[in-house]
């Protein structure tokens, strides 16, 4: 039995063993030119990290977070040296989609006689275990020790399309903190993207990432550089003052967690945050695994 961490997110999906590719694909009933992170399931093929897909509100609607899912297990297969395996997964929902929908995201996952291609390796598999888990609150668990000595920590998870917040007393879930913001990275590099196209500037999420920390290769750095500067200046007063209006004292410690953390880093030391630990994009898929025991 393989044990496997997934956080299925809306930018990115991430892996316990440390896969990570943009949450999107482009189908085709044509073997795509290149082999890698190209999928071949029930007949179509996959070229897993392109564009990315629109918002799902309820991922089991449709089979893209399933077929998302695949690479993940046939890299953590590869990793335990088989192509036939059980796995139990172990994955995650935002805190106020949780309770409504763990049990049907359960069994969205639960399947028996998977076949799959995945870069040319054949692979066969049954998920006999699905574990939910809350988002964030998974990420806290392999730094417990890091952070045992703080009585009071308030989680911040900076996702794709939302913002994930709890708190913890003596590492107790207070359930009357938990929120979960429509202002993930998404909405960041969507004004980043139309403020630079009024300059005639078209640039990938990946160009934009680039821009964000600085290593932009353009003929209009500097312009770009201006625009990035003043639009996450802008984005992070905006969350800052959404997580003091839902009443939280940022000088009280603070825990940051997700791909938008790790993009934001330098500034979550400041603006008189009181911040312990940023939390690698990793540990939400990490905590799932983790948690499963």
């Amino acid at each position: 039995m393989i044990k496997l961490g997934v956080d299925n997110g809306n930018y990115n999906t991430k892996s316990s063993e440390g896969m990570i590719y943009a949450s999107g694909y482009a189908a085709s009933d044509k073997e795509f030119i290149m082999p890698e992170m190209q999928l071949f399931f029930e007949g179509k093929y996959y070229a897993i990290g392109e564009r990315r897909l629109r918002f799902q509100q309820d991922k089991t609607r449709e089979p893209d977070t399933f077929i998302l899912t695949l690479p993940a297990i046939a890299d953590a297969m590869k990793k335990a040296g088989t192509t036939n395996a059980e796995i139990a997964l172990g994955v995650g929902l935002p805190i106020d989609s949780y309770g409504t929908q763990k049990e049907v995201f359960r069994r969205y996952f639960l399947r028996d006689n998977i076949s799959f291609r995945f870069e040319g390796a054949f692979y066969r598999c049954r998920i006999a275990e699905c574990k939910m888990f809350a988002q964030g609150h998974a990420a806290l668990c392999r730094y417990y020790s890091q952070l045992k000595d703080y009585r009071s920590i308030t989680l911040v998870d900076i996702g794709g399309y939302t913002v994930d917040i709890l708190t913890l007393h003596d590492f107790r879930l207070d359930r009357s903190s938990c929120a979960s913001l429509r202002m993930g990275t998404i909405t960041l590099y969507s004004r980043i993207q139309d403020a630079l196209q009024r300059s005639d500037i078209l640039l990938s999420d990946g160009l934009v990432t680039d821009a964000i920390r600085g290593e932009i290769q353009h003929t209009e750095s500097k312009l770009i550089g201006a625009v990035v500067e003043q639009t996450v200046t802008a984005y992070c007063k905006e969350l800052f003052n959404a997580l003091r209006e839902r009443g939280l004292d940022l000088r009280l410690p603070m825990v940051f967690a997700g791909g938008g953390a790790e993009l934001l880093e330098p500034r979550l030391y400041e603006n008189n945050l009181n911040t312990v630990a940023v939390l690698n994009r990793f540990a939400n898929a990490d905590g799932y695994k983790l948690l499963m025991g």
